[in-house]
């Protein structure tokens, strides 16, 4: 009934969208130290963060080819601008090319080594490649680096790449871990629920379930996780709650027809 199986799929899919747009609008300027002699690379530093941005605007709307056209000119620009080199990398990934991204996350990270969002991408570039204990290595880097908010996105997702390694308990830990320092991830709990459920650990799950439900981030299948966790536990009064919740605000859904279905067999 519960199953990670798809989970690693997920491995860093929203996340990195998302992490993509964070990290250029707030550190477009990051990833060169100028020097007083540097005038020319700070005059041009504008004109590269402008077409970075575009790049990275480009690469969130699905338009790889536009996204490489503007991360090359900001490239010919600054050779060395950390940001445009990530999504160069970002791009070779996503076009199948691994050693030309693993070239230009080096560069990248060369040129920025204490930014934490070159080391988060570049472990999920290793996750994906199963390297792991490479991944693992710049997760812990990049979780040094960052701070508050930051801390509880590096976790996430180190723990959806522990769960690639099929290293459930230590995976729990850092997802309960990141939820405790980022709330917001209630919106994306069900895996940490499923994955709590799958370890047997019912009354932890059921406490993250009833944190969501209660969330904006309510869905007709948190509902019938729910319902489905109570019925594992036999928990009469709680099956029974859940269901009416199921036919009250999601009466669309398959999950609601589930319900029915299951009703009607018992």
């Amino acid at each position: 009934m519960f199953q990670l199986s798809t989970l690693a799929l997920h491995l860093g899919a929203r996340w990195l969208k998302r992490l993509l747009f964070v990290s250029f609008s707030l550190h477009l300027s990051a990833g060169m130290a100028f020097s007083s002699s540097d005038l020319e690379n700070a005059l041009v530093l504008p004109r590269a963060q402008a077409r970075t941005a575009l790049a990275s605007a480009y690469f969130q709307a699905g338009l790889p080819a536009f996204a490489m056209e503007e991360v090359d000119q900001a490239l010919i620009l600054l050779p060395r601008y950390a940001p445009a080199l990530l999504i160069k990398a970002l791009l070779l990934q996503q076009q199948n090319k691994p050693e030309m991204a693993q070239k230009y996350f080096i560069q990248a990270f060369d040129s920025a080594p204490e930014d934490p969002q070159i080391k988060l991408f570049w472990a999920v570039f290793e996750c994906k490649n199963k390297r792991f204990n490479s991944a693992f290595e710049k997760f812990q880097q990049s979780l040094n680096h960052s701070m508050g908010h930051g801390q509880g996105q590096v976790n996430w997702i180190w723990g959806q790449c522990l769960i690639q390694n099929q290293q459930f308990e230590a995976a729990n830990l850092r997802m309960t871990e990141a939820l405790a320092q980022l709330p917001s991830l209630i919106s994306e709990a069900l895996e940490l629920v499923e994955l709590k459920i799958q370890l047997g650990k019912l009354s932890e799950a059921e406490k993250i379930l009833e944190i969501l439900i209660d969330s904006p981030s309510v869905s007709a299948q948190s509902v019938w996780l729910a319902f489905q966790l109570a019925e594992r536990q036999n928990q009469a009064v709680k099956k029974n709650h859940w269901g009416k919740m199921l036919g009250l605000h999601f009466s669309n859904s398959a999950q609601w027809r589930a319900y029915q279905d299951r009703v009607s067999h018992d």
